[in-house]
């Protein structure tokens, strides 16, 4: 009995991190990424009434650094110490569902949402690090890094069914709601393996599982998507999700989004209700022709109600698309600025497209914006999941 005892106490060290007696252990840095904090070229970086920016988990003590790669240790790295500085580093692809396939709304409910804590940097390592079936949530929290993971769109198991509307996906790849200074950085979304063309029909309507990559909805805040590629997907990001919330809104939804890649989007990149939006350095490639694509392109940005849009040096190159006007859409809003932005290689003109062009505000901080046809082409190893 005495060899036993002892021998419960000697740490089972698997893949470079340990648990002792089943609980979750530090680990060192792996990712020396894991301790930056958001740049100050964007929302996430500001710093208004005296608060420093985004800085995630970098002020995490050293037992508050972990390294895991399956659910359970994610989740106990999640739950300890709640609110304290954490870093979080996954090894690998983490299947959420465990193998375990999802049988019904609730379940998929149940066992899909990953809810991320304050203070946290979640960070991947190497360049083959994510998620599938399941959603990262951000619910109600605040100073959240997330970078270098490959995030493939839930599969909703059991879509609603909405007269007029047919079938609609509830889960989205990152969700960010009431939550404010997040940094998104270097993360790959896609829908993977299964696309819509794989889609049945049921009732007469098109069976949709898929909902968005990434939402930003319910006041959230002070936010910077930079340097993400956004691939094979239809409604890719929506910003504000109601007309009827500017009790929420109004005033909140600052966002950046810079040096970004929509390759093969549909539409919602992003549509904007209240938000100020400024979008610059982003590439947007893409088909109308169905034949070339599984998901022919709509529009890149969506107007909706009270949403702003600062446009710089953004590059449209959506093949057989003639009319530039059709790079944004009006949902009952049409504020929409554009500096120096290209169309398929020549002058992005708005000007006799029906857009409001004078906003009423300007970005609180520094940027400086690179040359964006030297970036369209170096874009395959500067963005997303693996080129940090």
């Amino acid at each position: 009995m005495k060899k036993l005892l002892i021998a419960m106490l000697i740490p089972l060290t698997i893949n470079s991190y340990s648990l002792t007696c089943h609980a979750l252990s530090p680990a060192p840095v792996k990712v020396s990424q894991a301790l930056d904090v958001a740049p100050q070229n964007g929302f996430a970086g500001v710093d208004i009434a005296n608060n420093s920016g985004t800085t995630g988990g970098s002020k995490a003590k050293k037992n508050m650094i972990f390294l895991v790669n399956n659910k359970k240790d994610l989740l106990d790295a999640i739950a300890i110490n709640k609110d304290q500085p954490r870093i979080i580093q996954i090894s690998g692809i983490i299947d959420i569902s465990e193998n375990k396939p999802y049988k019904n709304f609730d379940d998929q409910k149940a066992r899909s949402l990953i809810k991320i804590p304050s203070n946290t940097t979640l960070i991947g390592v190497g360049d083959n690090a994510g998620f599938i079936n399941g959603s990262i949530m951000l619910s109600k929290v605040n100073n959240v890094i997330i970078r270098n993971l490959k995030i493939e769109a839930p599969i909703d198991v059991e879509p609603k069914f909405e007269d007029g509307d047919g079938w609609n996906a509830e889960w989205d790849g990152i969700n960010i709601i009431s939550s404010t200074y997040v940094w998104v950085d270097h993360v790959t979304l896609t829908d993977g393996n299964f696309t819509d063309d794989m889609y049945h029909e049921k009732d007469g309507w098109k069976y949709v599982q898929h909902d968005g990559l990434l939402d930003i909805k319910r006041g959230s805040d002070f936010i910077t998507i930079s340097y993400c590629l956004f691939e094979n997907h239809d409604k890719t990001m929506l910003i504000g999700h109601s007309d009827k919330n500017a009790e929420q809104d109004e005033g909140k939804l600052n966002i950046t989004l810079h040096h970004n890649v929509f390759s093969d989007i549909t539409q919602r990149a992003p549509r904007v209700r209240f938000g100020k939006i400024h979008l610059y350095n982003n590439l947007f490639k893409g088909s109308v022709n169905k034949s070339k694509t599984v998901y022919p392109y709509q529009y890149s940005i969506g107007l909706g109600y009270k949403g702003s849009v600062l446009s710089e040096n953004n590059l449209f190159m959506i093949d057989g698309l003639k009319d530039n006007c059709k790079v944004a859409k009006q949902f009952k809003g049409s504020s929409l600025q554009d500096n120096n932005s290209l169309f398929n290689q020549s002058k992005l003109k708005l000007s006799s497209c029906g857009f409001d062009e004078h906003l009423n505000w300007s970005v609180p901080y520094q940027y400086s914006m690179d040359e964006i046809k030297q970036f369209s082409k170096n874009y395959s190893r500067l963005v997303g999941a693996g080129n940090l």
